[in-house]
């Protein structure tokens, strides 16, 4: 059995739902397969135990881009994020505390405990992240520019780039050090206190195989400031009914564009012809066809499992001569 669609997505994660329900919002015939019973990802809700349901992954939201939510009208659709006040607290061996708020007042008032100075700093600390956050923010709806190229959509890139970081001033060598450094010496340029610092290096570290001496931390931290609730920047959200209801939200958006979602779907390989993906072969021999083939699976899986490595992909990428195998086109 063989069926075409414009667009197929490998995956019904949340990214895989996004995609899809753009795509369709362009007017594309869109399939969504899932290998699992629902859809989700990394964004799920699960009952591990009957009765008790749990987010067994991303248990919290606020990176989620608020034109997206907003585009594909996720409240209509049931997502519900409740702010999370204080979000951040952190016991320390003498039984002292910090609990970072989000009025600014309270917050000082935690951090006085530690160092007087530092409390007065914070305020002034969370004003720079967001002004560098509004020069980076753009760029993450922005096809990276090449540089080298002199095409104009490539040179229109360039230019809006080079604006944003004119805007910048001064705050552009802060953008550097952050985008570079580790978060250990850029928060040894704004605090005194360890027990501040400790607790702003767990942001900067968390989902990474990085200590907070290592260089490229500091975004990480950086980049949890971009996040927003409600329009409140740097704020982070418990979902009502559990991580799952993100992707239930972005899936019921997309089927209301006309989105096909099928779970309980495995795709057993990609289809590859003339070094172009035109399909998937799904779990029990059904073939699907498409002009378009996105994979919201993991690179891994993607290119090792789903591929033929030898014949579907580039020789230097499989650590093979050109001599001695084909070359697939890209």
């Amino acid at each position: 059995m063989t069926t075409t669609h414009d667009a197929v997505i490998i995956g019904g994660g949340h990214n895989g739902l996004v995609a899809a329900a753009y795509l369709a919002g362009r007017g594309l015939k869109v399939l969504v397969v899932e290998r699992r019973p629902y859809v989700g990802g990394a964004s799920v809700t699960e009952e591990p135990w009957p009765g008790y349901k749990v987010s067994t992954a991303a248990y919290v939201i606020s990176l989620l881009r608020p034109e997206v939510a907003r585009e594909l009208e996720l409240k209509r659709h049931g997502l519900v994020v409740y702010p999370q006040d204080p979000p951040y607290f952190q016991p320390y061996p003498d039984g002292r505390t910090l609990m970072i708020w989000n009025d600014y007042g309270k917050t000082r008032a935690e951090i006085r405990k530690f160092s007087a100075r530092d409390a007065e700093r914070y305020e002034e600390y969370e004003r720079t992240l967001n002004r560098l956050a509004e020069f980076v923010e753009p760029l993450l709806a922005m096809t990276p520019p090449n540089p080298s190229s002199s095409r104009p959509r490539d040179l229109l890139g360039m230019l809006r780039a080079a604006r944003l970081a004119r805007a910048l001033k001064q705050d552009l060598f802060r953008e550097i050090e952050i985008l570079t450094g580790s978060a250990r010496d850029f928060l040894d340029s704004w605090f005194e206190s360890e027990e501040l610092k400790a607790l702003l290096c767990g942001q900067a570290v968390i989902g990474t195989f990085a200590g907070p001496r290592t260089p490229g931390t500091a975004y990480v931290l950086f980049h949890h400031v971009m996040g927003e609730v409600d329009g409140m920047r740097g704020c982070w959200g418990v979902v009502r009914g559990g991580m799952g209801q993100v992707s239930e939200s972005i899936a019921r958006a997309a089927r209301a564009r006309g989105v096909t979602v099928r779970c309980d779907a495995p795709v057993e390989k990609i289809l590859v012809s003339d070094g172009r993906a035109r399909g998937v072969v799904l779990k029990g021999g059904e073939e699907v066809r498409a002009r378009v083939m996105v994979s919201n699976a993991d690179p891994k899986v993607t290119f090792l499992s789903l591929l033929d490595a030898r014949r579907d992909l580039p020789a230097e990428s499989c650590g093979r001569s050109s001599a001695s195998a084909p070359q697939a086109r890209r």
